[in-house]
């Protein structure tokens, strides 16, 4: 017996999950502080190297959305972006309450102006319509800017495959946004509350979901990590290096499946649940700190062993968020959506 899914992506995904969580422990709280007066090198490696992980998440997202469109004969635009926006929101907004009621109920036993504000009409509609980032209105969580620019990156895909009908001219489209991304757009600071700005790595993703349908895709994909080289050889960046290393990995062993084991299962079961500790493990640094001061702890190994604590308990509330919150959520979505699919139907 093997899995249907790929092991490596699930590990992959698993692996940048961890390093996301690490960052924001290394960039937030006081415990972040304590650690770093015995091991600096250790935070300012987590704080400056972890965060280049969204790399590979940015590369995957479009190897997977790549993966559901393929499967589709029809594309149609609205349809797959109002699915995506419902795929994202559930959890993110019990998620956004989660971190709002910890802020509010903890602020008082926190010392340091790390928090995120209280939400307020203006900033929870502007998280509602993804547009935090755009109209620069302060996150109401750490990493929220992500599901915006995911939730952009997708709806762009989907209006190329609706425009272009061939997979050749879509391949096209995808490599040449792809290629002016990592040229011009991903140099420009400004943009990086758009979509332009991160399909460098998106779009190297999506080329490598499509270079297994044929030998024209496989040197389009091939094609464009030579532009690539030269992006990063005319400015040298290690998120696009990075990147590349991503894609190139994803088309030589994710198609490789492995026998079935416990292990192989779990690892399916961390992975689904990497989005949902994604959205509240800062949750858990907010609980650490807050116990943290209110003990009165002190001294950088007693703060390594909690965070490693947080850390491993973000890991549970992710897994229980998942599977107790975001898979009931969306099967309510899916439900109501297909009744009301069925009663158009029926009229």
């Amino acid at each position: 017996m093997r899995h249907a899914r790929s092991f490596f992506v699930d590990l992959i995904k698993l692996l940048a999950a961890q390093l996301i969580v690490l960052h924001h422990f290394s960039a937030y709280g006081p415990l972040a502080q304590a650690v770093r007066e015995t091991w600096p090198l250790l935070i300012d490696h987590l704080y400056s190297d972890a965060r280049l992980a969204v790399q590979v998440f940015l590369v995957i997202g479009g190897y997977l959305a790549a993966q559901s469109l393929a499967a589709r004969r029809d594309i149609h635009p609205l349809q797959l972006i109002q699915q995506r926006y419902l795929r994202l929101m559930p959890s993110y907004v019990l998620a956004l309450c989660w971190i709002s009621a910890l802020t509010w109920l903890l602020r008082p036993m926190i010392s340091g102006d790390w928090l995120v504000p209280q939400p307020t009409l203006t900033t929870v509609l502007a998280h509602l319509s993804l547009l935090q980032s755009v109209l620069d209105v302060p996150a109401l969580s750490t990493g929220v800017w992500y599901v915006a620019i995911d939730f952009q990156l997708f709806a762009l895909m989907a209006l190329l495959a609706f425009v272009l009908k061939t997979p050749l001219a879509r391949s096209c489209a995808v490599a040449g946004l792809c290629v002016a991304s990592m040229l011009f757009f991903n140099r420009m600071d400004g943009m990086d509350v758009w979509a332009v700005y991160f399909f460098g790595a998106y779009g190297l993703g999506i080329l490598a979901a499509w270079a297994k349908r044929s030998a024209a895709d496989r040197m389009i994909f091939s094609l464009t990590l030579l532009f690539g080289m030269a992006a990063w050889l005319e400015h040298p960046r290690s998120r696009l290096a990075l990147a590349m290393i991503c894609a190139v990995v994803l088309v030589s062993i994710s198609h490789r499946q492995i026998l079935a084991s416990t292990f192989g299962k779990w690892m399916g079961l961390l992975a689904d649940s990497s989005y949902a500790m994604f959205l509240t493990h800062f949750g858990v640094l907010i609980i650490a700190s807050a116990l943290w001061e209110q003990l009165a702890l002190k001294g950088s190994v007693k703060a390594l062993w909690m965070a490693a604590a947080a850390w491993l308990l973000s890991n549970v509330v992710g897994w229980m968020f998942h599977h107790w919150a975001e898979k009931p959520l969306l099967a309510k979505v899916v439900n109501k959506k297909s009744r009301v699919i069925q009663a158009a139907s029926a009229a």
